[in-house]
């Protein structure tokens, strides 16, 4: 027998979709992100544009590639939200003392307000969506989504992050 007749005669695991971990991931971004749109919406704040402010308010500086891995979106898409956020004054680029090649994104002083008037807006559909949640769940659950990134990362040979 070849091995690929060896692999086809592998039982495949039976496929049940809301046993699916990844599918109740998606399902619970996907709410908090219809909920976090209207939430943002008066700020003149799209979703992505809120990613990468909450990334660089706890940053402080992050060149454009840190920031992409951190608020998880396309340096394409990226590129266009910082040039975004940037013309509205929330974002500045500065020089890299040490690396006059690298330019690092920061908060502006009206960034980091609107950053304080957002979070206190945002900051209660986090916890609504972690109430009612057993003790240390949360920490299993940070913890748990941390692993599955490394586990993620390691065979990911696009990816950037390093992990120890």
């Amino acid at each position: 027998m070849s091995n690929r007749s060896a692999r086809q005669n592998k039982a495949t695991p039976a496929f049940d979709l809301e046993q699916h971990a990844f599918f109740w991931l998606t399902q619970v971004i996907g709410s908090r992100d219809r909920l976090l749109a209207q939430t943002l919406r008066p700020f003149g704040l799209r979703v992505p544009e809120w990613r990468a402010m909450a990334a660089l308010h706890a940053r402080r500086r992050c060149a454009m590639h840190e920031l992409s891995e951190l608020a998880t979106i396309d340096r394409t898409t990226l590129s266009r939200t910082v040039d975004r956020m940037q013309r509205a004054g929330w974002v500045a680029r500065l020089s890299d003392s040490e690396d006059l090649r690298i330019t690092r994104l920061t908060l502006s002083t009206e960034g980091t307000r609107l950053f304080r008037r957002v979070w206190a807006a945002v900051e209660p559909i986090n916890r609504d969506a972690c109430a009612d949640l057993p003790d240390g769940a949360l920490d299993l659950m940070r913890w748990t989504l941390m692993r599955m990134k490394q586990n993620l990362d390691r065979n990911d040979r696009t990816s950037t992050t390093s992990h120890p």
